[in-house]
């Protein structure tokens, strides 16, 4: 008998051993969830486990609680990892979420397939595929030309994308949103002349921030809404609306001038006359610094554009009818419409969530007396701020330290004094097979995938393929912007007083 009550108590004892250790590996958000199933306060278990809930949804995907990561743009930011290129490394928003802790990450970027080229020429996700569309078909050398602009979404098609996805089972505690965008756009606009590539260039900027507008909207009617709370007093229609704690914040690198990347060599095609590579060269490096500073520029404007958004109303709403008909993009925006005014420049009208100055001067002619702006509604919709970080200069810093250092030169400022973390940034890891080279420095250095060659050493060379950066130049770029967001540095901060630039 006292064995057995001395192997009963043993048992005892490692079963609480094993709770505990089970509790102590499990975040803070699941021990608070078991608590309250064990002391009967909820039933709710679908959060704690995937396989407990109705639908399968990626854990990355639908997580709330911490931080949520929204990603729209290009070939920087999509995570996409193709067969036998697992050496591709993280991108830096896949870093940035690291440094940041965040709890959940969506990704709507896209990129041409490393396999497209030479069969199809380099492209990737631009800001409207309607812009370029139109510039190309007002140019004589270039239209009738090859051109798919819709083989890859554009940022309103990414937004709507997001917007139609459900709200999350659990509210996240905030939510930050990346744009990468402008990379391709001025890749495209360097083969028109340069009038026509600064005028599609700055509308290309208006639409980004028209774009943030509607996502602003689904921001703080939908993912965190404002409410109407009733409230008791002498007047008849008295309501006051609850205030958003949460920031709309957004993430926006500086963008590298194409030019500097391997693939503008070796593989952008080479342009008809009168045109010559000089000058689309040229018109890259100009537009680059164009699109850059347009978007210095509209920034502290954009964050204190308000935008008119009624708050959710607090009483049920029996839903509409179910309809077979499929949701379109003019629910919160219309199909941009091309307009071509008297002096030439494309123009759009459409759909977007109208700013309260526009809406001012709409109603200027109506019969109806315009109904003043409710002060309380408009202060307390949530903040639009901005992390810009200027990514360009890191990667520019890397390649002219590294070229000054094979001159044996150096500047004022220091570069070529130091040390170049790369072996080439020039020379792709991932390549075409040169047939004129040693065979035994192949086989010492490179390996073959699907007819190309793969650097056996990634981390010395600072672009993985043509237009990719390398994983360690990605993880110095997630850095920078995680230190930018973790203390707080960013456009507002830096106007109200409470931060730095970053």
């Amino acid at each position: 008998m006292f064995n057995i009550r001395k192997r009963l108590g043993a048992s005892i004892l490692l079963t609480v051993l094993s709770i505990i250790s089970i509790c102590l590996l499990l975040p803070d958000s699941k021990v608070r969830q078991l608590q309250k199933i064990t002391l009967g306060t909820t039933i709710e278990y679908t959060d704690l486990w995937k396989w407990g809930s109705e639908d399968d949804v990626d854990d990355d995907e639908d997580n709330g609680n911490g931080v949520r990561l929204v990603i729209f743009g290009d070939s920087w930011v999509d995570d996409l990892i193709e067969e036998g290129q697992g050496e591709k490394g993280n991108t830096w928003p896949q870093v940035l979420c690291e440094e940041i802790n965040c709890t959940s990450r969506l990704n709507f970027a896209a990129s041409q397939l490393s396999d497209a080229w030479p069969a199809s020429p380099p492209t990737g996700a631009m800001t409207s595929n309607e812009i370029h569309a139109w510039a190309v078909s007002q140019n004589q050398l270039l239209r009738g030309g090859d051109y798919n602009y819709s083989a890859y979404p554009d940022l309103a098609s990414q937004i709507q994308s997001y917007i139609s996805l459900p709200a999350p089972r659990t509210q996240p505690q905030a939510t930050i949103f990346i744009l990468s965008f402008g990379f391709w756009d001025i890749y495209d606009f360097a083969q028109l002349n340069f009038p026509a590539a600064q005028n599609v260039t700055d509308t290309s900027i208006d639409f980004l921030f028209d774009q943030l507008d509607v996502l602003y909207a689904h921001f703080a009617t939908k993912l965190y809404p404002i409410t109407e709370i009733p409230q008791i007093s002498n007047s008849t229609n008295a309501t006051t609306y609850s205030t958003s704690e949460h920031k709309f914040q957004v993430i926006i690198p500086r963008i590298l001038d194409p030019t500097l990347l391997p693939g503008w060599v070796i593989q952008r095609p080479i342009p008809a006359k009168p045109s010559s590579v000089a000058e689309q060269q040229k018109n890259a490096i100009y537009l680059t610094e164009r699109w850059n500073q347009g978007v210095e520029n509209k920034m502290g404007a954009w964050m204190e554009r308000t935008v008119d958004i009624s708050p959710a109303p607090t009483e049920s709403v029996a839903p509409p009818a179910e309809s077979t008909e499929p949701e379109t993009r003019a629910d919160v925006r219309e199909n941009a419409t091309e307009r071509q005014s008297e002096n030439g420049k494309f123009q759009q009208f459409d759909g977007n969530v109208p700013t309260k100055e526009e809406k001012h001067n709409s109603n200027k002619d109506d019969d109806k007396p315009e109904e003043e702006p409710k002060e309380e509604e408009t202060q307390n919709l949530p903040k639009k701020d901005i992390f810009y970080h200027d990514s360009a200069s890191i990667l520019l810093d890397i390649i002219l330290e590294h070229q000054l250092e094979d001159e044996g030169l150096s500047d004022a400022l220091g570069l070529g004094k130091g040390e170049s973390p790369y072996e080439s940034v020039s020379i792709p890891c991932m390549r075409p097979m040169d047939l004129e080279e040693d065979i035994m420095e192949l086989v010492t250095h490179w390996k073959e995938n699907n007819g190309m060659l793969i650097c056996k050493e990634p981390e010395d060379f600072m672009w993985w393929d043509a237009w990719s950066l390398g994983g360690k130049g990605k993880k110095m770029v997630g850095e920078a912007v995680g230190e930018v967001v973790r203390e707080g540095k960013s456009l507002r901060a830096k106007k109200e007083g409470k931060g730095k630039s970053a």
